[in-house]
């Protein structure tokens, strides 16, 4: 087993139901000696309830995970260091019981670092489908998925980026077989009214999968998010026909 975390961090974690059964003994006595973590534990306790209510979560990016943890790690330990420190300060003050200004204001960044690296760890264990958020480039991200259609076996993963000039799509697809000789899948973008007698969608290109039925696919359109806010698989034959022809194989999850 590894090294266990400090106690303070433990707070998300111990929310989720996330640690194993003598880690959770031992942060629940660490809260009998600690005001603090009280404190974080009634302040972050509304959390688990609103994710309770969210759409089911999606996969994690590979090693989000990870890197979370090992920042949180990282930074408790810095605060444990600077507790230390700060602890061996106060016993050499010879003025007023009331802690110093800096020493007052150091704890009040303390605390509130520790909420935010709490808040920080349960939105990387539970990421909620269809949340929005802001990528790196200031564009709102939509967090879609895809399931098989009637049938088939297969699942995906959508995060769609958009900005003022259109949208970018990354896709991961799991669990597809290959196609056929002479056929193809195809990404696409459609309306909710699209239908194969009228249809109403943009392609976004065609792919195919691995051995494993898995494939990452990045696309972008400029056709209107309003016009087109879906996104479907269907298998197509190669013929050069620009046309949706063949059965859909991955089809538009429950909204988030």
């Amino acid at each position: 087993m590894s090294e266990p975390a400090s106690p303070h961090v433990e707070v998300a974690a111990y929310l989720l139901g996330k640690l194993e059964p003598d880690e959770a003994e031992r942060f629940e006595a660490h809260l009998d000696e600690c005001a603090d973590c009280r404190r974080h534990l009634e302040e972050l306790g509304a959390l688990p309830a609103m994710l309770a209510q969210a759409a089911p979560a999606t996969p994690l990016p590979d090693g989000l995970r990870a890197r979370t943890l090992t920042a949180v790690r990282e930074r408790a330990a810095d605060a444990e260091r600077t507790r230390e420190v700060e602890g061996a300060t106060e016993v050499e003050e010879t003025g007023p019981v009331e802690a110093p200004v800096p020493i007052r204001r150091a704890r009040w960044r303390r605390r509130w670092v520790a909420v935010a690296v709490a808040a920080a760890l349960l939105f990387a264990l539970a990421i909620p489908a269809g949340l929005r958020l802001f990528g790196g480039d200031g564009g709102e991200v939509t967090q879609l998925t895809l399931v098989a259609a009637e049938g088939i076996e297969g699942r995906g993963q959508v995060n769609i980026t958009t900005t003022a000039t259109g949208r970018s799509f990354d896709v991961r697809i799991e669990g597809l077989a290959p196609p056929a000789a002479g056929s193809l899948y195809e990404l696409w973008a459609v309306s909710r009214q699209d239908t194969l007698e009228r249809p109403q969608r943009v392609s976004l290109g065609t792919f195919t999968v691995g051995a494993d039925g898995g494939a990452h696919l990045r696309a972008f359109t400029a056709a209107p998010a309003d016009q087109f806010p879906l996104v479907g698989v269907t298998l197509e034959p190669v013929d050069g026909n620009p046309a949706r022809t063949g059965p859909r194989v991955l089809v538009p999850g429950p909204p988030g």
